[in-house]
């Protein structure tokens, strides 16, 4: 018979077991818990930012200027975005109780996939039409329908430095009455200097901002009741990606290009609205610039069009109030008119 371990070593080799175990649970614990803390009081790194990176002029008494819209996803037999931007072009060029300065250019970027014939129409209607370079978009960035990242392609504005100031609207806007005067806002015309001082909202892993920058847009009334919004309708904190106005800058350019290498940092499926409502928001660096109500309404009423809103953004060839649809269906008449039909 094997004899029996005396008391007290039994109680050692109980006394080490427990003392294993001990340190089994403490160490996870105590390294959990110094992670903790090095993650929430770590040193952020110090981003230096250049006073003369990405400076922007004033106006000058004689701007270079141009309206812009993006025409996309037409290779197949709906020509519903072909319409809306001949209307457009129709408004902006030829109606004369909407017409643009005759200095100032619209611009139509078009994908390569669009349609030659489509192209050549609004060349002959007098659009400048110009083909954009696709975006070398990570895969993180895809929404339900795959022709929407087309919409990022509105980025290549920021590249195009021959013009002083652009105003990007949607194909689907329908015109009340002249736009251009909006280049004379002193918000336009003077642009604004990035904050640095708020170093939080800074990220060490994207590119440098520039140390000037323009964003003017209109905040989104699909916040404020969408189609039962009250005129004057009240700010928000988002804004709609279909109206804004921009100083080019290739730093710019440079820097949301940058932002779309970090997975989640906006969400994608509401494509290029969320990448720049992050790149401009409220309580970032760059904080975008409110225009006045007048300039746009999304989700358009009969409000916005008593008030003198100068631009209504809806589809009106299919939605919206029956009396804004017609006001749309007769500028389209107008301009078959004037090219003959």
């Amino acid at each position: 018979m094997a004899p029996h371990s005396p008391p007290e070593a039994a109680s050692m080799t109980m006394g080490s077991t427990s003392s294993r175990l001990r340190r089994r649970i403490y160490i996870p614990v105590v390294l959990t818990f110094a992670a903790l803390l090095w993650f929430f009081f770590k040193k952020r790194p110090e981003v230096i930012l250049d006073p003369t990176y990405g400076t922007l002029r004033p106006l000058g008494p004689y701007p270079t200027l141009a309206v812009a819209t993006l025409l996309c996803g037409e290779a197949y037999d709906d020509t519903s975005y072909i319409d809306f931007t001949r209307v457009l072009t129709y408004q902006l060029l030829h109606d004369p109780a909407t017409r643009l300065n005759n200095t100032i250019p619209f611009l139509v970027l078009v994908c390569s996939s669009l349609p030659a014939a489509h192209k050549e129409r609004l060349r002959l209607d007098g659009a400048t039409v110009i083909e954009a370079t696709d975006l070398h978009l990570p895969g993180w960035i895809h929404t339900g329908v795959t022709r929407w990242k087309d919409q990022f392609l509105k980025l290549r504005l920021w590249e195009m430095v021959e013009y002083d100031r652009i105003l990007y609207m949607d194909a689907d806007t329908t015109l009340t009455g002249p736009i251009d005067s909006i280049f004379d806002e002193e918000i336009v015309r003077l642009p604004a200097t990035t904050l640095t001082f708020r170093k939080e909202a800074i990220r060490a892993d994207e590119a440098s901002l520039p140390a000037e920058y323009l964003f003017a847009a209109r905040s989104n009334n699909e916040f404020t009741g969408q189609r039962e919004h009250p005129f004057p309708p009240p700010p928000t904190s988002v804004f709609s990606a279909g109206f804004w106005i921009i100083a080019p800058s290739k730093e710019m350019f440079n820097y949301l290009m940058s932002v779309t290498g970090h997975r989640r940092r906006f969400d994608p499926t509401t494509m290029e609205q969320s990448l720049l409502n992050y790149a401009f928001r409220r309580e970032g660096a760059m904080p975008w610039i409110e225009l006045g109500y007048h300039w746009s309404a999304t989700w358009p009423n009969l409000k916005d069009l008593d008030g003198g809103v100068v631009s209504l953004h809806e589809k009106l060839q299919w939605e919206g109030p029956e009396e804004l649809q017609k006001l749309w269906n007769e500028k389209k008449r107008k301009m078959d008119a004037f090219y003959g039909g």
